[in-house]
């Protein structure tokens, strides 16, 4: 723990004297490109996850709180627009 505060500081203090700005590894798009990856292979393993979990009630607190991510929300309509758009008018 002292050790990495020790190279945090002095690369800071690196950075401040050579007044550069701090470079990453990683770039923005790096990081998203490797999470939506992950999240991907983690939708296809899906099904075998769901499956380990034997417990109705785990398995539907499961389900609910997965859906925002993966259903659209729902956009509550006025009578007159919902009409108006199915052709009723």
């Amino acid at each position: 723990m002292i050790q990495c505060k020790l190279i945090i500081t002095a690369k800071t203090f690196n950075m401040k004297k050579a007044n550069k700005t701090p470079t990453s590894k990683y770039m923005a798009g790096d990081i998203r490109h490797l999470i939506n990856q992950a999240i991907q292979d983690e939708l296809l393993n899906l099904p075998n996850t769901l499956a380990e979990i034997k417990d109705p009630i785990q398995r539907l607190n499961f389900l609910t709180k997965f859906m925002p991510f993966v259903c659209a929300p729902i956009k509550q309509v006025g009578v007159i627009t919902a009409r108006r758009e199915a052709g009723e008018d």
